[in-house]
Protein backbone atom coordinates (compact mmCIF):
# COMPACT_ATOMS: atom_id res chain seq x y z
CA UNK A 1 0.00 0.00 0.00
CA UNK A 2 2.46 2.47 0.84
CA UNK A 3 4.76 1.64 -2.82
CA UNK A 4 1.02 2.85 -4.74
CA UNK A 5 1.24 6.10 -2.31
CA UNK A 6 4.10 6.67 -3.19
CA UNK A 7 3.90 6.50 -6.66
CA UNK A 8 0.69 8.61 -6.54
CA UNK A 9 2.91 11.45 -5.06
CA UNK A 10 5.59 11.04 -7.76
CA UNK A 11 2.93 11.16 -10.49
CA UNK A 12 1.48 14.41 -9.02
CA UNK A 13 4.93 16.16 -8.84
CA UNK A 14 6.12 14.87 -12.31
CA UNK A 15 2.66 16.67 -14.22
CA UNK A 16 2.93 19.35 -12.37
CA UNK A 17 6.49 19.85 -13.10
CA UNK A 18 5.76 19.00 -16.78
CA UNK A 19 3.31 21.44 -17.40
CA UNK A 20 4.39 24.15 -15.69
CA UNK A 21 6.14 25.63 -18.18
CA UNK A 22 3.35 25.76 -20.53
CA UNK A 23 1.61 28.53 -19.00
CA UNK A 24 1.60 30.63 -22.06
CA UNK A 25 0.22 31.93 -24.91
CA UNK A 26 0.37 29.41 -28.01
CA UNK A 27 0.78 30.34 -31.73
CA UNK A 28 -1.54 29.82 -34.34
CA UNK A 29 -2.70 31.51 -37.56
CA UNK A 30 -5.45 32.87 -39.23
CA UNK A 31 -5.95 33.60 -43.26
CA UNK A 32 -7.40 37.45 -43.89
CA UNK A 33 -7.34 38.21 -47.71
CA UNK A 34 -5.09 35.09 -48.58
CA UNK A 35 -2.36 36.05 -45.93
CA UNK A 36 -1.33 34.02 -42.95
CA UNK A 37 -1.19 36.12 -39.89
CA UNK A 38 0.22 35.10 -36.59
CA UNK A 39 -2.19 35.21 -33.82
CA UNK A 40 -1.60 34.50 -30.04
CA UNK A 41 -4.40 32.34 -27.96
CA UNK A 42 -4.47 32.43 -24.22
CA UNK A 43 -5.40 29.37 -22.39
CA UNK A 44 -8.20 29.35 -19.85
CA UNK A 45 -8.40 25.99 -18.91
CA UNK A 46 -5.34 23.35 -19.42
CA UNK A 47 -6.25 20.08 -18.02
CA UNK A 48 -3.61 17.83 -16.23
CA UNK A 49 -2.20 14.90 -18.28
CA UNK A 50 -2.10 12.03 -16.13
CA UNK A 51 1.69 10.62 -16.31
CA UNK A 52 0.88 6.73 -17.82
CA UNK A 53 1.52 3.91 -15.73
CA UNK A 54 3.52 2.07 -18.08
CA UNK A 55 6.13 5.09 -18.40
CA UNK A 56 6.37 5.37 -14.41
CA UNK A 57 7.37 1.81 -14.31
CA UNK A 58 9.62 2.36 -16.94
CA UNK A 59 10.87 5.34 -15.71
CA UNK A 60 10.56 6.31 -18.69
CA UNK A 61 10.16 10.05 -19.94
CA UNK A 62 9.49 12.52 -23.02
CA UNK A 63 7.19 14.85 -25.00
CA UNK A 64 4.34 14.97 -27.60
CA UNK A 65 4.02 17.72 -29.76
CA UNK A 66 0.02 18.27 -30.63
CA UNK A 67 -1.46 20.57 -33.39
CA UNK A 68 -4.78 21.37 -33.76
CA UNK A 69 -7.12 24.45 -34.28
CA UNK A 70 -8.86 26.78 -32.14
CA UNK A 71 -12.45 27.22 -32.82
CA UNK A 72 -14.37 31.18 -32.34
CA UNK A 73 -16.18 29.91 -29.32
CA UNK A 74 -12.45 28.83 -27.50
CA UNK A 75 -12.47 25.34 -28.00
CA UNK A 76 -10.07 22.94 -29.50
CA UNK A 77 -10.63 21.60 -32.55
CA UNK A 78 -8.97 18.45 -34.50
CA UNK A 79 -6.25 17.66 -32.27
CA UNK A 80 -3.32 15.19 -33.69
CA UNK A 81 -0.03 14.29 -32.32
CA UNK A 82 2.97 15.45 -34.46
CA UNK A 83 5.33 13.99 -32.54
CA UNK A 84 6.40 11.70 -29.98
CA UNK A 85 9.46 10.38 -27.85
CA UNK A 86 9.08 8.10 -26.98
CA UNK A 87 6.71 7.14 -30.09
CA UNK A 88 3.32 6.44 -28.70
CA UNK A 89 4.30 6.12 -24.87
CA UNK A 90 2.53 9.74 -23.97
CA UNK A 91 0.53 10.21 -26.96
CA UNK A 92 -2.96 8.88 -25.95
CA UNK A 93 -2.02 11.02 -22.17
CA UNK A 94 -1.32 14.04 -24.16
CA UNK A 95 -4.28 14.23 -26.13
CA UNK A 96 -7.22 13.09 -23.63
CA UNK A 97 -5.65 16.49 -21.86
CA UNK A 98 -5.94 18.33 -24.39
CA UNK A 99 -9.61 17.53 -25.63
CA UNK A 100 -10.37 19.59 -22.60
CA UNK A 101 -8.40 22.31 -22.57
CA UNK A 102 -10.31 25.96 -23.17
CA UNK A 103 -9.07 28.85 -25.25
CA UNK A 104 -9.52 32.82 -24.22
CA UNK A 105 -12.25 32.91 -28.04
CA UNK A 106 -9.87 34.80 -30.34
CA UNK A 107 -10.49 38.06 -31.59
CA UNK A 108 -9.30 39.49 -35.05
CA UNK A 109 -10.27 43.08 -35.23
CA UNK A 110 -13.11 43.27 -33.54
CA UNK A 111 -14.67 39.84 -35.48
CA UNK A 112 -14.59 36.77 -33.38
CA UNK A 113 -12.08 34.05 -35.61
CA UNK A 114 -10.90 30.10 -35.98
CA UNK A 115 -6.59 30.23 -34.88
CA UNK A 116 -5.48 27.83 -37.46
CA UNK A 117 -2.39 25.09 -36.74
CA UNK A 118 -1.40 25.57 -33.03
CA UNK A 119 1.17 23.49 -31.75
CA UNK A 120 2.15 22.70 -28.09
CA UNK A 121 4.68 20.32 -26.51
CA UNK A 122 3.69 18.79 -23.42
CA UNK A 123 6.69 17.53 -21.91
CA UNK A 124 6.69 14.59 -19.37
CA UNK A 125 9.75 14.48 -17.00
CA UNK A 126 10.55 12.55 -13.72
CA UNK A 127 12.47 14.96 -10.92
Amino acid sequence: MIFKKGIKLLSLSILFLGLSSLMHADKGFITVDGKNIEMNVERQYQAPASYPRKALRLAKEGYVIVEFDVSADGDVIDPFVLEGEPAGLFDRAAMKSIRKWIYQPPVYEGVPVQVNDVQVKLSFRVQ
